[in-house]
């Protein structure tokens, strides 16, 4: 005779919850196996976008695919986001869907997160020049006459 094992009992124990659970209608099996699966993860309906990061019911976002959760903007109203996104680029999205998607000026190519701009400032980027030795971030006239001195371009982080 051979000992009981600690995986035997366990099955045991799982196969007595679903005989108990099936005596009970079979919505309590499936509620008892949905229990036992896990947490439901919930999927977006914007490609490339966490369900976290959707904006609210009425409200936009313009969203950058190369840039990372935490640095993409906030939510905003639609049409604000259409205006400046026609500008700067973008995809502007809203809890359900992408509205559209725009070509622009803002171009995130080689510039790591941690040398964006803060929300609502932009920033002279200069090819070939370290990241350390980039001009600071400033309002955006001030970036532009930077970038057009310098042959650069100007990243802009829109609030």
């Amino acid at each position: 005779m051979q000992p009981f094992r600690l995986t035997s009992v366990i099955a045991c124990l799982a196969m007595a919850t679903v005989v108990t659970a099936a005596g009970a209608g079979s919505t309590d099996v499936a509620q008892a196996l949905s229990d036992v699966a896990g947490p439901r993860i919930e999927i977006s309906n914007v490609e490339g976008v966490p369900v976290g990061a959707l904006p609210q019911l009425g409200q936009c976002k313009l969203w950058y695919d190369e840039l990372p959760v935490a640095r993409q903007t906030a939510q905003m109203d639609c049409e604000h986001a259409q205006w400046l996104a026609r500008t700067w680029g973008g995809r502007v999205i809203d809890h359900d869907h992408e509205r559209a998607r725009y070509e622009g000026r803002n171009d995130f190519t080689g510039v790591p997160a941690s040398a964006l701009p803060r929300r609502g400032f932009c920033r002279a980027w200069l090819e070939g020049v370290a990241v350390d030795a980039q001009p600071a971030e400033s309002d955006c006239r001030v970036a532009r006459q930077i970038a057009d001195r310098r042959g650069g371009r100007v990243i802009f982080m829109p609030l």
